[in-house]
């Protein structure tokens, strides 16, 4: 018995040994090389979309060392790139902090208070999604298509019952699109993986020439309007500076303001739960400037949070960097459906806050995420006030232009389909100063 249970432990002990020596060998041949070799995998194939942009436009290579001339529909294409699979998670934060601190400006937030579409708790769910609408149409659909020329319209349409009445001045108006302009940029460049080339820049500056051309904004503040610019990275940085200064000059607290970017805070953090809210109210405060924070009268964010807050993004930046394979074309995100259904509607397709305009299919109402926030009191869709039966654009908008300016709409539209070309918008300017 003895003999038996000796020889059945050298045998096990045995295959012991050479199980431990396989693992060991595979292990030193292919796991441990594998988990080297990974990083550097990961940080190779990061910068194959940019050499790829760059490659495909060759704007600043030693074959075209200009930046002049790029069109609308190759800075689109640039910016697709970035907002949907380079950067999509802070060029979107970008876009939503541009709302944000147009709060800081008491002639914008005024405005806002008055017609109580974005300082009234009810109205800011709706108010925001509709802005979010044009926005997404703007952005993402084609410079020339009918997507993007109606939500140009509906916009257009929406201000000027306004500028008409005197409320939204030109220098506001050009203020909220530098926001646009400057905001996804400067969001990118302090914590994305890498910071945007001159390429990118450009085709920020293009774009946004050409929307605020497209919202008839003037930009003879600027010092070169008389002249014109050379290529985007011009136009983009004198925006951006002209910005600067008057958010010095015009930036100053004000209870309308902070009237105003409280209603906002609250929706940012709604589909959060309840117990976490009164954390993340101070979270919203971590990444604000100075200027920012004090003329919108929030509380500063403890030191310990924006400690947190800044080392989890340096945290991310790394990850993204050298631990995270870029994200495939087809992962993109889809924030709107593009064709309207039969009813002739349309819908958000994703949320961060509340579910406006989502349609309530069987998953979104009841599948696992949903019942989950259903427990910790978040909203869901088909909820009341959310709007689950889509929008159309011709009616987004505060409730008493529903219905309204179809008129007016068509003749913005009219005016568009003869001048957004697609090309150049600075040739096009120099053109007709010429």
């Amino acid at each position: 018995m003895a003999t038996f249970t000796n020889e059945s432990f050298s045998k096990f002990a045995s295959v012991s040994t050479q199980n431990l020596s396989g693992l060991s060998s595979f292990w030193s041949y292919y796991l441990l090389p594998a988990i080297v070799a990974y990083p550097f995998l990961c940080s190779a194939l990061r910068f194959r979309k940019l050499k790829s942009l760059q490659a495909k436009y060759k704007y600043g290579t030693p074959e075209r060392p200009s930046y002049e001339g790029m069109t609308v529909k190759e800075a689109h294409d640039i910016i697709q790139v970035v907002s949907d699979t380079e950067f999509p998670a802070l060029f979107e934060k970008g876009l939503q902090f541009a709302l944000f601190r147009t709060y800081g400006i008491p002639t914008i937030s005024e405005l806002l208070v008055k017609t109580t579409q974005l300082s009234t708790e009810k109205n800011v769910p709706k108010r925001y999604a509709d802005t979010g609408v044009l926005l997404g149409d703007m952005y993402g659909a084609e410079p020339n298509s009918d997507r993007c020329i109606e939500a140009y319209a509906r916009l257009n349409y929406l201000h000027g019952h306004y500028i008409k009445q005197g409320k939204i001045s030109n220098d506001d108006m050009l203020y909220t699109l530098s926001l646009f302009l400057n905001q996804p940029v400067e969001w990118i460049n302090k914590y994305e993986w890498r910071q945007l080339t001159e390429l990118e820049i450009c085709a920020m500056g293009v774009f946004h020439k050409a929307m605020g051309d497209g919202m008839d904004i003037s930009f003879e503040k600027l010092p070169s309007y008389s002249t014109g610019w050379k290529d985007g990275v011009q136009f983009y940085h004198e925006l951006d500076t002209w910005a600067k200064d008057y958010e010095k000059r015009c930036m100053v607290p004000n209870k309308k303001n902070y009237d105003t970017a409280v209603q906002t805070r609250q929706l940012l953090i709604s589909q959060s739960p309840a117990f976490m809210r009164g954390v993340l109210t101070k979270v919203v405060s971590a990444p604000l400037d100075d200027r920012l924070r004090e003329a919108i009268m929030f509380e500063r964010a403890p030191a310990s949070y924006s400690t947190f807050f800044d080392g989890f993004m340096k945290l991310r930046r790394l990850y993204l960097r050298y631990l995270a394979l870029p994200r495939p074309k087809f992962t993109a995100k889809k924030m709107l459906t593009k064709e309207p259904d039969a009813k002739g509607k349309r819908y958000y397709l994703v949320w961060d806050t509340a579910p406006v305009y989502v349609k309530p299919t069987l998953w979104n109402r009841w599948g696992p995420g949903a019942l989950l926030g259903l427990m910790l009191g978040i909203s869901r869709p088909g909820d009341p006030d959310t709007y689950p039966e889509g929008f159309e654009v011709k009616n987004v908008g505060p409730s008493v232009f529903v219905g309204k300016g179809q008129k007016e709409m068509d003749l913005v539209k009219e005016k568009l389909l003869k001048e957004r070309t697609g090309g150049c918008p600075f040739a096009l300017h120099r053109q007709h100063q010429g």
